[in-house]
């Protein structure tokens, strides 16, 4: 299976269906991608902006990530609280689509950055090291599949790309767009409360906006989830105002809070 497809990537199938999806954060091995996807996680994020990740990583968490049906979504590195737009976003999003993502997740400044990236589905380096044509009369199909398995995710996490949420939204071809809850509470001037009256304003507005264009909303757990429950009541919370998919945080945080309750239930 060379591109992603409705009928074998979770979150391409959720988002066409109007499903809920849960996505979770790997910041280290492929094996947490297999143990996500075991466990029916939707969609798993590889963080490229703040993290040890480099390309070689990327490569073996998407494989990992085909061999047990979740979907990968790589956020390349970016910084869009500098001025100015970095032309590297474009050509890192292309090479992690073009090693097998799913979806690409870019931190914007601004639409106009948000319509340069969308050309990438129509790039045609998407898994080139595994596909040769036979003839030229085969391209259009190929163009036709990565259209169709192809996310551009732009993350919203700036004042300027705020700013710009209706238009984002707005633009052709984007069915998903990232709500980062950290820095979109300190913009709002509610630091690191990712429940806040004015937060959930912001995206009860974001998902009736994106409704009318055919895009769907992403938003993150917080950094002050206690417990899986609490989690899990937060996710529910989200999902009822009409976000498609939720951030769980890191698998690697998700191991240390079971290892604490495991010893806390066992020792003391």
């Amino acid at each position: 299976m060379l591109f992603p497809t409705p009928a074998t990537d979770r979150l391409l199938h959720n988002l066409d269906a109007g499903l809920p999806s849960l996505c979770a954060y790997v910041f280290s091995h492929p094996n947490m991608v297999e143990v996500a996807g075991v466990a029916g996680i939707d969609a798993f994020m590889a963080d490229m902006m703040f993290t040890a990740h480099d390309w070689d990583n990327i490569a073996h968490l998407i494989r990992a990530a085909r061999g047990t049906g979740i979907s990968p979504l790589i956020r390349v590195q970016a910084f869009p609280w500098a001025t100015g737009a970095d032309r590297r976003t474009v050509s890192d999003a292309a090479r992690a689509l073009a090693l097998g993502a799913t979806a690409v997740t870019v931190s914007v400044g601004s639409k106009e950055e948000v319509q340069e990236l969308m050309g990438l589905r129509d790039d045609w380096h998407r898994l080139i090291h595994l596909r040769r044509f036979a003839t030229a009369d085969d391209f259009p199909e190929f163009n036709a599949k990565t259209r169709e398995g192809t996310l551009v995710v732009p993350t919203v996490e700036s004042e300027g790309g705020l700013r710009d949420l209706d238009e984002i939204l707005a633009i052709d071809g984007i069915r998903l767009v990232w709500l980062a809850a950290g820095d979109i509470t300190k913009i709002l001037g509610v630091p690191f409360k990712y429940d806040d009256p004015k937060v959930m304003r912001l995206l009860e507005r974001a998902v009736q906006t994106g409704e009318r264009h055919g895009a769907a909303i992403m938003y993150n757990m917080g950094l002050d989830s206690p417990d899986f429950d609490t989690m899990a009541e937060s996710a529910r919370r989200y999902f009822n105002i009409g976000v498609r998919v939720v951030g769980l945080g890191a698998m690697e945080w998700h191991v240390q809070m079971a290892l604490q309750h495991i010893r806390r239930k066992a020792i003391g």
